[in-house]
């Protein structure tokens, strides 16, 4: 059969039917049978969709066999696949995307040559179709250039969503398709993952009691019984492979399934992999087991401040946008910090934000002004901001580079290279370093870090907390959380429905503060890293 016949052939028949027919799964071929929930999806077609689950439930799998049937029955598809690590990614793409492409006979004989590339990071196929693989926590600059016609965003719960989602989908801008599909493990109730599952149509696999009759879906530990699931109504035992997929919230805007451990059928027919559930239950933390094994969400995120660590920092003075003679008292220079609009996203509009502090002898930074922009007219605020920092004499001035480039290159052209500096976020070693370029390139976690600790031993004052409602709001909203990447490392991020730009706008002229004070080498962005 030529590819033309075989690609005609396929491309008449559902996703479900070309992942049953064509592809292999530790050598065997893939079936999803022990799997009926999985068929709708397979088959279905969203601009987003979301798959809240536990682990273990064949996620990675799914990803991998969605992907290869696109690519395989779509000429000229471009999938772009995300995870938040080197590491998750290479495993993924050599461990299950490659492995099926090669274990899949009809795929490897009738899709690839030995002139197509098939590299860790990039899947060609003679179809014209393509594959690229790539990774991002908190900075999509790696992914930028890319075009793609479906993005899957693999382990969503550990992706920063208004730093990487946006910028990640505009690969898609020119797309026919605009395909989104997220799959996570949930984390706490202000993860990506979890304001996704609130956006979504939150279908559930639902099972009709044979006893009672009531339909029962799989959300809470109730469910667990000895030897299966049980109606949370009246304890008779159901039958996951007779369930079929209700939405709770049909008026989503993203397509969100629920995936439980509890729901395969295996689980609940084998009892040996019944009771590792129950020993699950019995050793794991109650917050351990709703993740992984129900795939739902729980507990807050962890806050290293509260609102009365915050207003313990307040003072009785306010601030004006024209600076009082009794605000210089004891100040020995000023400094600024701007976080700039990333534009929003879906979930929260971002805003611009600029703190100016001065720096006291004793080492405190002293508020002096600051201001949180509306979004409505960007180049404004730009001058607006450097009148601010003209009338507060600031010495330097550190703007965020991840969207703010034209804008720093608009403040260094109007108060002089040698009085701004670019900041971006990042993992480091070290706290901050330059590039060698143009930026300061500084460790997020121990940036927010060091804030917090000026927050928490008063080494901050602010005004009176009557002007500090908003900019508190923002600090608050900011809470950390370990990841699953290797053995666990704290990242700081905040709910994708609550902006924090205050509390990066403050961390920015603090920095600015720290270069200042000579604790942290100042370098001007023309002297090619020469200090």
């Amino acid at each position: 059969m030529s590819q033309e016949e075989v690609t005609t052939e396929i491309i008449e028949c559902n996703r479900s039917h070309v992942a049953e027919n064509w592809l292999t799964l530790d050598g065997e071929p893939f079936s999803l049978d022990d799997y009926p929930f999985y068929r709708t999806i397979y088959n279905g077609q969203w601009n987003q969709t979301l798959l809240m689950c536990g682990r273990q439930v064949a996620k990675s799998t799914t990803a991998d066999n969605m992907t290869v049937c696109d690519s395989i029955t779509i000429p000229h598809f471009r999938t772009l696949y995300i995870s938040p690590t080197q590491k998750q990614t290479s495993i993924f793409s050599n461990s299950r995307l490659q492995k099926t492409i090669d274990d899949s006979p009809p795929v490897k004989q009738q899709f690839t040559s030995g002139a197509m590339q098939m590299s860790v990071y990039r899947k060609s196929f003679t179809n014209g179709s393509e594959i690229n693989l790539s990774y991002a926590s908190d900075d999509p600059d790696r992914v930028r250039g890319y075009s793609a016609d479906r993005v899957i965003y693999d382990e969503v719960q550990d992706i920063i969503y208004d730093a990487v989602i946006p910028v990640v989908n505009e690969t898609m801008a020119n797309s026919d398709y605009g395909w989104v599909t997220y799959l996570g493990t949930p984390k706490s109730m202000e993860n990506t993952s979890q304001v996704l599952w609130e956006l979504s149509s939150q279908d559930e696999w639902i099972m009709k009691c044979p006893g009672c009759r009531k339909w029962n879906f799989v959300n809470t530990p109730d469910s667990l019984g000895k030897k299966g699931i049980i109606c949370v109504n009246c304890g008779k035992y159901l039958n996951p492979r007779e369930g079929r997929w209700h939405s709770m919230n049909p008026d989503g805007k993203i397509k969100g399934f629920h995936i439980s451990q509890l729901i395969l059928p295996k689980n609940n027919e084998i009892p040996q992999r019944w009771a590792r559930l129950t020993h699950k239950f019995e050793t794991y933390t109650p917050s351990k087991f709703k993740n992984e094994v129900l795939g739902v969400s729980d507990a807050i995120g962890t806050r290293m401040v509260s609102k009365d660590d915050l207003e313990n920092c307040c003072r009785n003075y306010t601030i004006q946008p024209h600076p009082d003679a009794s605000l210089w008292d004891d100040v020995l220079w000023t400094v600024a910090g701007v976080d700039w609009s990333g534009g929003g996203s879906s979930t929260y509009t971002s805003r611009t934000v600029v703190w100016i502090w001065g720096m006291l002898p004793n080492g405190v930074l002293k508020t002096m002004y600051f201001k949180v922009f509306p979004t409505s007219n960007p180049v404004q605020d730009v001058r607006d901001i450097i009148d601010i920092c003209r009338r507060y004499k600031c010495q330097l001035v550190a703007g965020d580079a991840g969207v703010g480039a034209t804008a720093n290159a608009m403040l260094m052209e109007a108060l002089g290279k040698h009085r701004v500096v670019q900041i971006q976020y990042g993992a480091s070693q070290k706290l901050c370093k330059w590039n060698n370029k143009d930026r300061y390139m500084v460790d997020k976690t121990a940036a927010i870090d060091s804030m917090m600790l000026n927050y928490m031993h008063e080494g901050v004052i602010f005004p009176h907390k009557q002007q500090m409602r908003v900019a508190f709001e923002d600090v608050l909203a900011a809470y950390e959380e370990v990841t699953r990447q290797g053995a666990g490392k704290k990242i700081w991020t905040h709910s994708p429905i609550v902006p924090d730009d205050s509390l990066h706008a403050q961390t920015f002229g603090w920095l600015a503060g720290e270069i200042v004070g000579h604790k942290i080498e100042f370098y001007k962005a023309e002297s090619n890293g020469e200090s």
